[in-house]
């Protein structure tokens, strides 16, 4: 093998064993603050002051503001500058470490927030863009942060449970931020932009987020039970963008693309349709129970992904058909609802009856196929690397086609676009994305994917004066 090249192992075979459980293993102690259930509860948390109260606002749709238009306009923006940083914010977390890209990231939302609350108050219009850029760009490096952690950290039968815990641990800051958004906003029957206290509290619980991340440990730090040890690799801008290179590249991920892009599409037609349809405190009411299907959605498919009863190829197979379906069946629903809320031009509050009744259960559902889907799309990328900075580029390419979607999705609805286009498209992207992602997925638990590591490469002391000179001058 030449010198820098990746090492391929394509190995066919019937099945693939499954992940092996401790029983019968050598069990070895662990720190509490090291371990990494400890670890995913940090990265949780951070993500439950930042990214997850944004979500609480964004659940009401166009970040609580009277209006959806220049807020999707705003979020587009932000999406794009998002994905940029998901791309290369691995390479960033390479170079600056874990826990200070987490105390980086943490901060951005903070600032949207505090635009969001200039804006209602004062129509501040350029802190709210300025804002939305910010926050993508932290938030861009937070999920090139948090998706390594949550895939190479665990042991691997315990993968699908701490993908679990972190979905709980992100929705529970919409679920607590949106009963204080209920609370504050319960008594407004109308429609229009919630109260400023809403934003006060909800920037307040955000600080928290940069202390919080503090706490994380860093990879060879972090202690597993089965004690094997998490190494990220120093390594000049050269060979790391070659690495990067190779990964975001590789045949698998971007057969994986379609699916990522289409991932969190719906999410600006969904927030749009409370803007224009609900009222203020029945909006609130959303924003407090709508994550509860989050919660259900990645803890249903964590606990069936670690199932050992099943073969992981049955697993792999049985989950991303059952999602799809779903996801299809939802947008049927979709089509239905909109055409009734078109004819009858509702202000829906709670007491509407069947009407509430139907556009609720609509928003719960969705949120349930995402965030299984998504929890399905880190399980399927923690099967093809066991690399920290090859998982690092992974899920940040995961991330970043995510949020050039959404910029594409909050794009669409940045005027007042027949809902229909935004039908149509989800749909879509969606029976676009199956043959791809089919390519994919029929592998996993049948042959073993070209494993993506790097740790073969020379270590520093092995390279030649040239590469040494390079390498110095960088460090310089």
């Amino acid at each position: 093998m030449k010198e820098g090249e990746l090492e391929v192992e394509t190995t066919t075979i019937s099945e693939l064993k499954n992940d092996a459980p401790f029983d019968g293993q050598k069990m070895y102690p662990v720190h509490w603050f090291r371990s990494t259930i400890f670890q995913i509860l940090i990265v949780g948390g951070v993500f439950f002051c930042a990214p997850g109260m944004y979500n609480a606002l964004s659940a009401l749709g166009a970040g609580g503001l009277a209006t959806p238009w220049y807020a999707n306009a705003t979020a587009a923006a932000g999406y794009v500058f998002m994905a940029f940083f998901c791309l290369i914010g691995g390479i960033i977390v390479g170079k600056i470490g874990t826990k200070a890209a987490l105390l980086i990231s943490s901060t951005g939302d903070i600032i949207y927030a505090g635009s969001l609350y200039l804006n209602s108050k004062n129509g501040t219009q350029w802190f709210l863009m300025f804002g939305s850029i910010i926050s993508g760009c932290t938030d861009g490096l937070m999920y090139t942060v948090e998706g390594p952690v949550i895939t190479a950290y665990p042991e691997p039968h315990r993968r699908g449970r701490m993908l679990a815990l972190w979905v709980s641990m992100r929705t529970a800051a919409p679920v607590i931020g949106g009963a204080i958004i209920f609370a504050l906003n319960s008594s407004l029957d109308s429609s229009g932009g919630v109260s400023l206290e809403t934003y006060l509290v909800i920037i307040g619980i955000m600080c928290a987020g940069p202390f919080i991340a503090t706490l994380l440990s860093t990879p060879e730090k972090v202690q597993r039970k089965d004690g094997v040890k998490i190494q990220m690799r120093k390594a000049g801008w050269r060979q790391t963008f070659n690495e990067w290179y190779r990964v975001v590249c590789s045949a698998d991920i971007l057969l994986l693309c379609p699916l990522f892009f289409t991932s969190w599409f719906y999410g600006s037609y969904i927030g749009t349709l409370q803007t224009q349809y609900m009222n203020v405190r029945t909006r609130a009411l959303c924003a407090f129970m709508i994550p509860w299907g989050d919660i259900a959605g990645g803890f249903l498919i964590g606990y069936f992904l670690d199932n050992q009863r099943m073969s992981i190829k049955q697993r792999a197979r049985w989950s991303w058909i059952g999602l799809m379906v779903l996801n299809l069946a939802l947008w049927t629903w979709t089509a239905i609802v909109t055409k009734q809320l078109e004819d009858e031009q509702p202000v829906i509050d709670w007491t509407s009856g069947g009407l509430f009744g139907k556009t609720f259960m609509l928003f719960v559902l969705f949120d349930l196929a995402t965030m299984a889907t998504q929890t399905t799309l880190f399980w399927i990328i923690s099967q093809m690397s066991d690399d920290f900075v090859a998982l690092s580029y992974m899920t940040g390419t995961l991330r970043g086609v995510e949020c050039a979607g959404q910029a594409v999705a909050y794009g669409i609805k940045s005027s007042d676009t027949t809902d229909w286009l935004s039908i149509g498209m989800n749909v879509g992207l969606i029976v676009f994305s199956l043959p791809f992602a089919w390519m994919v997925i029929r592998k996993i638990g049948v042959v073993e994917f070209e494993k993506i590591s790097f740790s073969h490469f020379v270590h520093h002391e092995e390279k030649t004066t040239d590469e040494r000179s390079i390498d110095e001058k960088e460090s310089a």
